[in-house]
């Protein structure tokens, strides 16, 4: 299995929005009465101004630039083939 960018960053998205998951999910815990405490405050510092941040854009990393940058090479590929089958 070959590894590039797009593949490397959908790792990292996922793994840090499932860690988003597990946050929210102790915080709907707390709510229905199943545990007793929810995160410290300097864990929801955290997340408010780092991880939501880091899960944001390696989301946009991910998604809209490499679907554009894969076309452009596509049509290099194409217009290199053509001009050797002149």
């Amino acid at each position: 299995m070959q590894r590039n960018w797009n593949k490397i960053w959908r790792s990292v998205h996922l793994g840090l929005g499932l860690m988003l998951v597990v946050y929210h999910s102790r915080i709907a815990y707390v709510e229905y009465g199943w545990i007793d405490t929810a995160w410290s405050s300097d864990i929801d510092k955290f997340v408010s101004t780092s991880f939501v941040f880091m899960v944001m854009w390696t989301g946009l990393a991910k998604w809209p630039i490499y679907p554009w940058y894969k076309k452009r090479q596509n049509r290099k590929k194409r217009e290199m083939k053509a001009l050797a089958s002149e």
